[in-house]
């Protein structure tokens, strides 16, 4: 593997306030390791645990609290008696999607003449584009509402100024220079707006647009609760944090999703096999989402926004069964990139040279280079940049990063090698010229050697609090369960059991998962490391070790039974 070290993670265990701990554990009637997952959160008080574990609609923030919210409605009313058109400019991931249906439903349910736009990422990129704007004028529309877009679009909105259409922009990405000059700027990041939550998804400020509305028309929550399932959906696909108004639409939007009335939300959950089931984040992140954005990252997203549009149950069926297929040629291309972009690494990459790692290739399709880079950084823990090379000298990135780098941040100190870019400390999108990929592979190198250490390329698993295996009862599992749904700044709890072992000697299931019985004081318990298989002879010559792991229920002919999941392993 060129060099690179093979990756091995280290335990540590989470802060926590020890007298918080007890306290909760007192006043709630919890295990101590359940109260220290919880004061870990800062959920250090009754009241803040009582609102964690029962979130209500009661818990949402008034939206008039978003700078420019009053003035917004009051276009859109406007709008509405004028019987003006109204055209919806959505992003093409689900996020985007799910907040274009969400506006588009809400306004036509209001009388609206509406329509929508959604562009193709491989033609028009993301955001507003002129190209866009200029069809959205010609179709005669004087109001654009943009949804999960829009914040960086300066010109674009200028543009439709000048077309005679008033923009309102509803985003949540983040400032990196000045707004553009819309007729009203939704966003929780920007700076002067006052909203008391941050981290809505981009279908979470639609929703909150749609709730001002009712508001203002005096029409009540059945206006937009109904769209609560798909507002969870855009929500838990965006991978926003899962704490305060976020974790209120995920959660009441899941348990709306067991029996949605969306046909098309009915029947893909139906063609994924969840049909009825109760659902997680994980199920709607790598089971519904990925059909969605299957379309969109392959260059038409329509299809993704007809399927939660249509009220009829054919049609329904046909776009879920497309959705499908799209997802599935989606995956071949993941596997055909990531082959070669393993193989190109192996070759030309140095793990003394590299602090970041940079590729770019024709044969790359820019729809899934976001996936695959994060499979290069779960491979190699390093930040990623891989470019899609297009026609004209032109080529489409996509970054992802690990943990101690802030992408962005990385990302500025290299703008004047950029003819663009946008993101956060996480992932980020940019265009290159196809000549300034050598030299941005060498600035990006210096800049991330810069901001980090080596220590950083060790991939840390941080333990919440620790359990023994006799700690593992059904009752803490359903107290595990009420914390649902998981996700970032609510990510499941991690346990650390310590100097447990093995019942019998663990075994490889399907060459690369681990399948082990661990015993301890006097406990066993099954325990499975999914891609732990290079990791078997020495575990297997381990007189006992130590475990970080979560539990879940595992279903098994018929047999249910807890098992812990391993996320890592200390000898």
């Amino acid at each position: 593997m060129s060099g690179f070290p093979p990756v091995r993670e280290r335990i540590a265990l989470r802060q926590a306030d020890d007298a918080a701990t007890a306290r909760l554990a007192a006043e709630l009637s919890i295990p101590s390791a359940v109260a220290r997952v919880l004061s870990a959160r800062n959920l250090v008080s009754f009241d803040e645990c009582r609102a964690f574990f029962r979130p209500s609609i009661e818990q949402f923030n008034d939206p008039f609290l978003f700078s420019h919210m009053e003035r917004a409605v009051i276009r859109i009313v406007k709008a509405l008696d004028a019987r003006e058109k109204i055209v919806v400019y959505g992003d093409y991931d689900v996020d985007g999607i799910t907040a274009t249906v969400i506006m588009l439903r809400v306004l036509r349910q209001l009388g609206a003449q509406c329509d929508y736009y959604l562009p193709n990422r491989l033609i028009e990129g993301y955001g507003l584009s002129e190209e866009g704007v200029r069809k959205i004028a010609q179709s005669g529309a004087t109001l654009l509402i943009t949804v999960d877009c829009g914040i960086s679009s300066r010109d674009e909105v200028a543009v439709a100024a000048c077309l005679g259409i008033d923009c309102i922009v509803t985003d949540h990405h983040e400032f990196h220079h000045e707004p553009p000059a819309a007729f009203a700027i939704l966003d929780p990041k920007n700076p002067q707006c006052v909203y008391p939550y941050r981290y809505l998804a981009g279908v979470g400020v639609a929703l909150k647009l749609c709730q001002a509305l009712a508001i203002h028309l005096k029409r009540g929550e059945e206006l937009w609760r109904p769209y609560l399932d798909l507002a969870a959906l855009g929500t838990a696909a965006d991978i926003v944090p899962m704490t305060r108004e976020n974790r209120v639409i995920a959660r009441l939007g899941f348990e709306q999703m067991t029996t949605t009335v969306n046909r098309g939300l009915r029947a893909l959950m139906a063609r994924q096999g969840l049909a009825g089931k109760p659902l997680s984040t994980s199920q709607v992140v790598f089971q519904l989402a990925p059909c969605i954005n299957a379309v969109g990252r392959l260059g038409d997203p329509r299809a993704g926004a007809e399927l939660l549009l249509t009220d009829d149950d054919s049609q329904a069926r046909r776009f879920a069964s497309q959705l499908r297929d799209a997802n599935l040629e989606r995956r071949e291309l993941d596997r055909a990139v990531a082959e070669e972009a393993y193989a190109w690494f192996e070759t030309n990459a140095d793990p003394a040279r590299d602090a970041g790692l940079v590729a770019g290739s024709e044969n790359w399709h820019a729809g899934v280079i976001g996936i695959v880079a994060s499979k290069i950084v779960e491979r190699y823990h390093r930040p990623a940049i891989l470019f899609a090379v297009g026609p004209g000298g032109y080529a489409r990135g996509s970054g992802r990063s690990i943990p101690s780098l802030h992408l962005l941040e990385a990302l500025n100190k290299c703008a004047d090698l950029l003819e663009g870019y946008g993101g956060h400390a996480a992932a980020a999108g940019m265009t290159i010229k196809t000549g300034a990929i050598g030299p941005f592979r060498e600035r990006f190198n210096e800049v991330v050697g810069a901001m980090t250490v080596p220590d950083d390329f060790i991939p840390v698993i941080m333990a919440d609090a620790e359990a023994g295996i006799p700690a593992l009862t059904p009752k803490f599992f359903r107290i595990i369960k009420q914390m649902e749904p998981f996700g970032p700044g609510n990510m499941r709890p991690v346990f650390l059991a310590r100097d447990v072992r093995h019942r019998a000697a663990p075994r490889l299931v399907g060459s690369t998962h681990l399948k082990m019985s661990l015993l301890g004081d006097g406990i066993v318990m099954d325990a499975i490391g999914f891609n732990f298989g290079d990791r078997y002879r020495e575990v297997k010559d381990a007189s006992t070790l130590s475990v970080a792991y979560t539990i879940d229920r595992n279903e098994w002919n018929g047999k249910v039974s807890l098992q812990m999941k391993v996320k890592g392993i200390a000898l």
